[in-house]
């Protein structure tokens, strides 16, 4: 791949951003703050990190537009971090794939157009669309749908009869169709014969420009369909039981699970390990804190956070309250400094969470 040189002022333009310092500097690669080179762009998304600014060798910082530069030189944008994936493809493009089979693949299906690699499996009746890579020791199953442009990593699997649109990637390991775990109880049966297996006969269905990280699970539906709505990005580990349906652009981080039958509105978070029980429903734009468990539904635009899953910002004041109640326990008697150190300043338990960058936080 050839290396991609621009200068500076030629990134902020096709960023759509503004530059402040030296805009004839030429660029040919990005990296983080600390490990930058005068040829590297960086970016600056969080603050907590801003005390690096002034250090860093990168030849131009990609910031928002109030960040102060200190002498750097910086590309001024709307959101940082969004001007970082642009920048990202921009400097490290993607190769188109190559159509073909693979000697070593196993293909019963069709799939015109598509990048078939080493020792991959396309059962009979599957279809994989135009553009997609199906990656050595992944498996599409019979009767299986793959639309056009995806991307199946090593390991990935995507069982009999499921579908999956335009533009997903499944990561490595990743499982779309495996059996949702469910069972029937047989009271007074001998040992080993109490859990019945009810045959998981549903499928699952992904939208457009949906996300598996590695090892996440969609589990099929029991009699309907799994459903993952077009832009969800599910983290690594994630769980996703028989029947649920997710909506559009909802984001579940590492470890987050959702039971079957619960159902997701647009654009809902779960924080890392936050967990959902089953028949439940969560309205547009609900966010869950990390290792919550919500157990009742959930109004649109509502948070959620803790164990069970309360007000987010209720649970604030329990939490910061538990914590005076700790340091006023253990100041002893007449002296105030575990008091006083357990307040913020002023001296006020305040509801409302800090403000949040990415859904890699341990908030949403």
């Amino acid at each position: 791949m050839s290396r991609v040189t621009l200068r500076v002022d030629a990134l902020a333009a096709l960023l759509g951003g503004t530059v402040e310092g030296d805009g004839t500097r030429e660029l040919t690669g990005v990296a983080g703050l600390e490990d930058a080179s005068p040829d590297d762009l960086s970016f600056l998304a969080n603050r907590r990190y801003a005390r690096k600014l002034a250090g860093t060798r990168a030849g131009a910082v990609l910031v928002g537009r109030k960040q102060a530069a200190g002498g750097t030189t910086v590309i001024r944008v709307d959101d940082p971090y969004l001007a970082l994936a642009e920048a990202l493809r921009i400097f490290r493009p993607v190769l188109p794939p190559l159509a073909g089979v693979h000697a070593s693949a196993v293909v019963e299906g069709t799939v015109d157009g598509a990048d078939i690699r080493a020792f991959a499996y396309v059962g009979p009746g599957a279809v994989v669309g135009e553009g997609t890579t199906v990656y050595p020791h992944a498996y599409v199953g019979a009767g299986a749908r793959v639309g056009r442009d995806c991307t199946i990593l090593p390991g990935a699997v995507v069982m009999d009869g499921c579908t999956l649109g335009d533009r997903c990637v499944l990561q490595p390991g990743a499982v779309v169709g495996g059996d949702g775990f469910g069972y029937a109880t047989r009271a007074g049966a001998p040992a080993g014969q109490v859990h019945v297996k009810v045959p998981q006969v549903g499928s699952v269905v992904l939208g457009d420009d949906v996300e598996l990280g590695a090892n996440a699970c969609v589990d099929r539906g029991a009699l309907g369909d799994t459903r993952v709505g077009s832009g969800s990005k599910l983290d690594n580990l994630v769980q996703v039981g028989h029947g649920a349906q997710l909506g559009p652009d909802c984001v579940l981080v590492a470890y987050a699970g959702v039971s079957g039958s619960t159902r997701l509105g647009r654009g809902v978070v779960l924080a890392a390990r936050a967990g959902v029980l089953g028949h439940l429903e969560l309205g547009d734009g609900v966010q869950v804190g990390a290792l919550s468990m919500v157990t009742k539904d959930v109004p649109a635009g509502e948070k959620r956070s803790g164990i069970p899953a309360i007000d987010h910002a209720t649970w604030l004041r329990e939490t910061a309250g538990r914590a005076v109640a700790r340091r006023v326990g253990s100041a002893g008697a007449g002296d105030t400094t575990g008091v006083q150190g357990a307040l913020p300043p002023g001296g006020a338990l305040r509801g409302r969470a800090p403000p949040q960058k990415t859904h890699d936080e341990e908030l949403p």
